[in-house]
C-alpha cells in the first residue's frame, strides 16, 4: 500500500512539472508573439491560455488540499484537520464549492469559526479605506461649503460698507476725513479687507 502511495505521488509530482513547464513554454510563446512577431491577437490566446491552466492548477490543489484535510478527519487528527481546511480557506477562497466544504465541515465536525481568507481581510480593509475617505470627502465638502459662505458673508459686508462709505464721501464735500462716519465706514472696511485676506491665506483673523 505504502509502495502505490508513493509511486502516486511521484506521478503526481512528474505531472505537475510537467504542466509547469508546459504553462512556462506557452508565457514564453505569448511573449514571442507580442514582442517579436508583433502579433497581440496571437499573444492574448497564449496568455488566456495560461490564464486558463493557472485555474485548473489551483483546482487541482485546492482539491488535493481538502482531500488531505479530510484524511486527517478520518484519522481523528484534529488540528491537522482543521489547518488544512482554514489553509484552504485562505488560499483557495475561488473555489468556492470546496470552501463551502470546508467551512461546513470546520463548523459542524470541530466547532470552528473559519478563519478569514487574507483576500475577504484585505477586501474588508480596502473597504473600510475608501468608506474612511469618502466620509472624509463628505466633511472636507462641508467644511469647503461653511468657509465658501462665511467669506461670501466678508465680502457682501465689504461691498456694502465701501457703497456706504462712497455715498457718504459724495455728501460730505471738504469734510472728508474728519467726518466720523466716513472715518469709521473706512476703519471697517480696512478691517474686512485684513479679515478676508487672513481667511484666503488660511489664517485667523487677528481680534477686533
Amino acid at each position: 500500500m505504502k509502495f502505490k502511495t508513493l509511486i502516486a505521488i511521484l506521478l503526481t509530482c512528474t505531472a505537475a512539472g510537467f504542466a509547469q513547464e508546459h504553462l512556462a513554454d506557452t508565457l514564453r510563446n505569448g511573449i514571442l508573439e507580442e514582442d517579436g512577431k508583433q502579433n497581440p491577437g496571437a499573444a492574448i490566446q497564449q496568455y488566456q491560455a495560461v490564464m486558463t491552466q493557472f485555474d485548473t492548477a489551483r483546482q487541482t490543489a485546492a482539491t488535493a488540499l481538502f482531500r488531505m484535510a479530510e484524511c486527517y478527519r478520518k484519522q481523528a487528527k484534529k488540528q491537522p484537520a482543521i489547518a488544512a481546511y482554514q489553509r484552504l480557506l485562505k488560499d483557495f477562497p475561488d473555489q468556492t464549492k470546496l470552501a463551502a466544504q470546508s467551512r461546513s465541515l470546520l463548523a459542524t465536525a470541530y466547532s470552528v469559526a473559519p478563519a478569514e481568507s487574507q483576500a475577504a481581510v484585505n477586501l474588508n480593509v480596502q473597504t473600510n479605506v475608501e468608506n474612511g475617505r469618502e466620509s472624509q470627502k463628505q466633511q472636507q465638502a462641508l467644511v469647503d461649503n461653511a468657509r465658501g459662505r462665511y467669506r461670501n458673508t466678508i465680502v457682501e459686508e465689504m461691498m456694502l460698507d465701501e457703497s456706504q462709505l462712497n455715498g457718504l464721501r459724495e455728501k460730505a464735500g471738504v469734510d472728508i476725513d474728519t467726518n466720523p462716519a466716513i472715518v469709521a465706514l473706512q476703519e471697517k472696511v480696512l478691517h474686512l479687507k485684513r479679515d478676508l485676506a487672513a481667511f484666503d491665506a488660511g489664517m485667523t483673523p487677528p481680534a477686533k
